[in-house]
């Protein structure tokens, strides 16, 4: 029985976008930040998909909270700005309203505290939770399941990453691409290596595994695939030492996986590299790269990680430019009805019907 991709549509009609914001962006842990984003009381960042905003800071009890990005006076924006830092409160800049790091109306400027009961007029909280050092929310009206137990459902190797220590890593680089294609496509894209051999020639050196279109090594019960040490790769040639955590197998593999929907994670010896997917309309989507090493690795004699941000930025782009190709095709009507899932795009097929599982409410 042939295995049939997702329909043309799919990826391009705005009324997909629709059910997709409300059935699954604004119902699932969604990949955010990193808690070193804000390392003191005050300190802020802001949180942009679709039309909503959400504010996330670190309050004066060192607790990092998510709040809408909304005065609740009358629907001002507090802080259109990507990032900050703040004494105590949110002033917000139409009425001046105060609120405190922790949410709470604290100040009503010539409206007497006898106008409004305060208690009830604090910041709209989202959902938030920290694992390994990176922030999630979840906007859902509802309580939604635990982060660890969305990992459980949607996929429950991502713990296992824990081993890794990532909470003890420090961004040293954010690479920021705009991809003229459907967010769907750059997660697919992801999940398969059927195209490595011709669109990766420099990967398929480093990784010999993907030159047969697997994305994982028969024999293998770690789920890491072997790579070429000393050559061009998401490893580096050697100029960098190996973070702490990593075993000696470890140190010549590389790891991978993703989380819906929005974040997947690629591990070698060296360096860790967490991508970030934030659709902006139904055909375009922000893809941001951060490469994470160890403070060890930061403090090391010449620590210089410039090819390993040279080679997993040629990488992207070079998937970059076959999934706006991609996107170009599935307008077409030849493709209305979609395409078709050989046995190497598994994880493609898993994650579209992951997909509609929660598009569809299935």
């Amino acid at each position: 029985m042939e295995r049939r991709t997702l329909p043309g549509p799919d990826y391009y009609d705005p009324a997909i976008l629709e059910l997709e914001k409300e059935n699954i962006f604004f119902k699932s842990w969604m990949l955010v930040g990193l808690a070193q984003q804000i390392p003191n009381p005050g300190d802020w960042f802001t949180f942009n998909i679709f039309d909503e905003s959400v504010l996330i800071s670190r309050g004066d009890d060192e607790l990092i909270r998510a709040f809408y990005n909304v005065c609740t006076h009358r629907g001002s924006r507090l802080r259109e700005e990507a990032s900050g830092s703040e004494k105590h409160v949110f002033a917000c800049p139409y009425h001046a309203w105060c609120f405190s790091l922790e949410g709470e109306l604290v100040g009503t400027p010539r409206v007497a505290k006898e106008e409004l009961d305060r208690s009830k007029w604090g910041l709209r909280p989202v959902h938030l939770e920290v694992w390994q050092g990176m922030i999630w929310i979840n906007m859902d009206r509802e309580t939604p399941m635990s982060l660890h137990d969305w990992m459980l459902d949607n996929n429950d190797t991502m713990l296992e990453f824990e081993r890794f220590n990532i909470d003890q890593l420090h961004r040293t680089r954010i690479s920021e691409w705009v991809v003229e294609s459907n967010w769907k496509i750059v997660i697919e894209n992801y999940s398969e290596c059927l195209h490595c051999p011709t669109v990766h020639p420099e990967l398929v050196k480093a990784v010999p595994i993907y030159k047969t279109g697997w994305v994982f090594e028969p024999g293998r019960e770690d789920g890491g695939v072997n790579a070429v040490m000393g050559v061009e790769g998401p490893a580096g040639m050697g100029d960098v030492m190996l973070m702490p955590a990593v075993t000696a197998d470890e140190a010549e593999s590389v790891f991978g996986g993703s989380l819906f929907p929005n974040m997947f994670m690629d591990i070698t010896g060296t360096n860790i590299v967490i991508s970030q997917v934030v659709p902006l309309t139904s055909t375009t989507t922000r893809v941001q790269s951060w490469y994470m090493f160890h403070p060890d690795q930061l403090n090391s004699l010449g620590f210089d990680p410039t090819d390993i941000y040279a080679f997993n930025d040629l990488v992207t782009e070079q998937d970059n430019s076959v999934c706006v190709r991609a996107q170009h095709g599935a307008t077409s009507r030849a493709y209305l009805d979609g395409g078709v899932y050989p046995e190497k795009d598994q994880f493609v097929l898993d994650f579209n019907e992951n997909y509609l599982r929660h598009r569809d409410g299935k």
